[in-house]
């Protein structure tokens, strides 16, 4: 059986997008095609630190034993210690059967549907979940997820589906290997130029069209933006995924990962939002737990 890289198994409410403060059990995969190194730099290239700059490559790992002893970082991605080749050792790194008994045992109750009727969501998170199809498969196979509803993909949204994984998720969503359908949930977060990447590789229309099309699945779209200017691509996006056939909800989430982050511009997003029309998301797991890990 395979193995898998990831830094953090936890229990927490979702605190972004269309499932705020649902309860959920997160796993959060190692490794991602971007590093987004241009979030909290500004608009004036010129002043951004070079990557080798980055925190991500220049902070101290000497007494470090574990990424959740880290500092969540104000530059660049929040979740580069969830890729970065320097924290590889870091991680945690097990074979699908055993990921699948630990992500369980964070559950209330053992199990993702409650005596209640409710249910716990799985979130699959990074990173980029969507590298890791093979493995994403051979762990929603396990029998640890036969009572699972609802799974959440927080994708970068620029992967296409490799060999059968296609087949894979029609069978996951069609009930063929759990007790009942399970309804799967494209968090997508497009980035745009604040991110420091670039469109083209970014922005990939004929992706969301593959993930919007799997029955009894619903994919909307999260950009992180700052102010007017990325409205402006946020349209320009809008546009071009709708030109593929895809049209769907459009969630605003201001810059910052970090209390003080998030006090700089989440007035400002959420104003926005309001102006244009599209809905805003909060980022509730730094409103009620603050700068760490594992929330």
């Amino acid at each position: 059986m395979e193995k898998l890289r990831y830094s953090e198994i936890f229990y927490s409410v979702q605190g972004e997008g269309r499932f705020v403060g649902v309860p959920s059990v997160f796993f959060r995969v190692f490794g991602c095609n971007f590093n987004c190194h241009g979030f909290g730099q500004g608009r004036d290239k010129s002043k951004w630190l070079k990557p080798e700059e980055m925190p991500y490559m220049t902070q101290d790992l000497s007494h470090v034993k574990h990424v959740r002893d880290l500092p969540v970082v104000e530059i660049g991605c929040d979740a580069s210690a969830s890729w970065a080749a320097r924290y590889k050792h870091l991680v945690e790194w097990d074979s699908i059967e055993d990921i699948a008994v630990k992500v369980k045992e964070y559950t209330p109750n053992n199990k993702w549907t409650n005596d209640n009727g409710s249910d716990i969501h799985f979130i699959i998170t990074g990173g980029e979940p969507m590298l890791w199809q093979r493995e994403t498969q051979q762990l929603l196979r396990q029998p640890e997820f036969t009572d699972l509803k609802n799974l959440t993909i927080e994708t970068n949204l620029t992967q296409l589906f490799k060999a059968d994984f296609q087949r894979f998720l029609q069978g996951l969503v069609a009930g063929d290997y759990t007790k009942t359908p399970v309804h799967v949930t494209w968090s997508s977060s497009p980035k745009l130029s604040i991110s420091g990447e670039h469109w083209a590789k970014a922005i990939k229309p004929e992706v969301a069209y593959q993930y919007s099309n799997i029955p009894n699945s619903h994919l909307y779209f999260k950009f992180v933006v700052q102010d007017e200017q990325d409205i402006e691509e946020v349209e320009m996006a809008r546009e071009e995924y709708k030109k593929a056939g895809v049209e769907a909800d459009i969630y605003l989430m201001a810059v910052g990962a970090t209390v003080e982050g998030q006090a700089k511009t989440s007035k400002q997003v959420a104003d926005l939002a309001m102006q244009h029309g599209y809905k805003y998301s909060p980022r509730l797991h730094v409103d009620l737990f603050g700068n760490k890990w594992g929330t």
